[in-house]
């Protein structure tokens, strides 16, 4: 996405939002580091979500000096909290994309995370690169013996004859999809 996509994207949002997500965006990234850097990665995706539904529901607390953002407001709240969640994610893609500048899997073509567990990571560029250049060459019947040859090439040693069929028949669907 451009700078600008990522700009408009922030318009539905209103101010109290855009800048709680800010704080999210800082406590979530904190966490992150500190206390739940065990965590396993699929539970960082949530992580800007609940601590944002949190913050949320803490500021709505304080300003209106009620419970009401935990009873009556209750859906708004969520819905708030669920929204900064959402700006502070965008906030971290814009950071990581723009000022960090650091790669992304947009470098990297889409068989790429069909290669994760089996091919080393300083490889998988390549071998991702390798594999969607010359399969639109290959008949049906070729890509398949083709896609297990890249595969031993660049697999780990560890990798054993079934698992490298598997996955090569699993990336030869994907590449006729893909083409």
């Amino acid at each position: 996405m451009t700078i600008l996509q990522y700009l408009s994207a922030f318009r539905v949002f209103g101010a109290d939002v855009l800048l709680l997500s800010l704080g999210v965006s800082a406590i979530t990234s904190l966490l992150k580091k500190t206390v739940l850097k065990s965590l396993p990665n699929k539970a960082y995706v949530f992580l800007p979500f609940a601590v944002g539904v949190i913050v949320y529901a803490a500021f709505r607390a304080i300003v209106t000096l009620s419970v009401a953002p935990f009873t009556d407001e209750l859906a708004l709240t969520l819905e708030n909290g669920f929204a900064c969640g959402c700006a502070a994610t965008l906030y971290y893609l814009v950071y990581e994309q723009f000022v960090r500048g650091t790669k992304t899997n947009a470098d990297i073509p889409p068989v790429g995370e069909l290669l994760k567990e089996l091919v080393p990571e300083a490889d998988r560029k390549k071998a991702a690169e390798e594999l969607t250049a010359h399969c639109g060459e290959k008949s049906a019947e070729e890509l398949i013996p083709y896609i297990t040859e890249v595969l031993r090439r660049y697999a780990d040693a560890g990798c054993t004859e079934a698992e490298l069929a598997l996955r090569a028949d699993l990336i030869s669907k994907f590449l006729t999809i893909y083409r």
